[in-house]
């Protein structure tokens, strides 16, 4: 099977996204195994684009593949992994994937932006940021980073919001020494001592590495403790495609919910389903942690998956304060709920 490419190598700008756009037709891009086109009922195809690589946050995508969620909707699903949300939502926008799985906090600028985008499914009721600290170093609130080293990647989600988060805590920016590592150096860093405080990470998934390599139990402070936080991981999709084939949308997003209510019923065995796929490459007690991190932040108010205009509302909030954003859109210009089932 030819592979597809996609516009991963470098920085997509704006002129680029425009004439993709233009040039996307009337198809829905997508490529498949061909294992499950051998099925009765002749399935319709559909990729899914992740922000980042095969990780525990992303078990209920592939307990919906695995379990046959998807193939029940008659759709046959790739997921692909991808490099960043930025990225993510821009080949959605221009057509080249489908669906996507991607963090809210780049799908509110994206949208800002004019990307044809929707969401269908709001699955992470935060988006799980957190800070991580060596025992001996106390982690019981924001004034903890003074005097500190402090990882603060500019490629972290954290990144964008920190300056909004340090005006609010009324922190002495001359008190924290902040060391801009790149995010696969950043980890050798902290485990190597070189680190007091991790300040730009996931709870369920760098948190999680993390303690499983430095083998004891670490400080943990939450952003969603501090009611910081704005809602986490959304399902997308190319608005062209929700306007030319709804049902399609529906039966996607159903599948989805579908796997994350599998994970929250029976989460040992949708462990065992990731492992079996990806324990070589993460590591199984990883895979463990992660996903046991992940139940709490998965969005169960008012139903799975559902979209709420109280918790969106305050998300835009809070990215207009830090600057992400410079204005507020009306909120069905960011997301729907016609989808779910609720």
């Amino acid at each position: 099977m030819g592979e597809r490419t996609h516009p991963f190598d470098a920085p997509v700008s704006r002129r680029t996204f425009l004439r993709a756009s233009a040039a996307v037709g009337a198809g829905i891009a997508s490529s498949s195994s061909g294992a499950r086109a051998a099925a009765a009922q002749k399935l319709k195809k559909a990729t899914l684009r992740l922000n980042w690589t095969a990780k525990g946050e992303f078990t209920p995508l592939y307990v919906a593949r695995e379990k046959g969620f998807f193939q029940e909707q008659g759709l046959e699903v790739e997921i692909l992994e991808g490099k960043s949300g930025t990225q993510a939502v821009q080949v959605v926008g221009t057509g080249n994937d489908t669906f996507g799985f991607v963090p809210s906090i780049q799908v509110v600028q994206g949208i800002n932006q004019g990307i044809p985008v929707k969401v269908t499914g709001t699955f992470g009721r935060a988006t799980g940021m957190c800070w991580a600290s060596w025992p001996e170093v106390p982690l019981d609130g924001p004034k903890a980073l003074e005097g500190r080293k402090v990882s603060m990647s500019s490629a972290s989600t954290f990144f964008q919001v920190w300056p909004a988060f340090a005006k609010r805590h009324k922190l002495d920016l001359g008190k924290i020494e902040t060391v801009n590592a790149d995010p696969s150096a950043r980890n050798g860093l902290f485990l190597s001592r070189r680190l007091d405080i991790m300040a730009d990470i996931f709870v369920a998934n760098d948190f999680v590495i993390l303690e499983s390599r430095a083998k004891q139990k670490l400080n943990l402070l939450k952003l969603s403790d501090l009611d910081f936080d704005p809602v986490g991981y959304v399902l997308i999709v190319h608005r062209p495609v929700l306007a030319r084939d709804p049902d399609l949308v529906k039966r996607f997003t159903r599948a989805t919910q579908k796997g994350f209510q599998h994970m929250v019923e029976a989460p040992k065995d949708a462990i065992a389903i990731m492992t079996k796929l990806y324990g070589e490459r993460l590591g199984p007690e990883v895979i463990e942690g992660q996903v046991s991190r992940l139940l709490p932040l998965v969005n169960r108010e008012p139903a799975l998956g559902v979209s709420s205009d109280r918790a969106w509302d305050r998300s835009l909030e809070l990215l207009h304060e830090a600057g992400v954003i410079d204005k507020k859109l009306p909120l069905p210009d960011y997301f729907t709920n016609d989808f779910v089932q609720a």
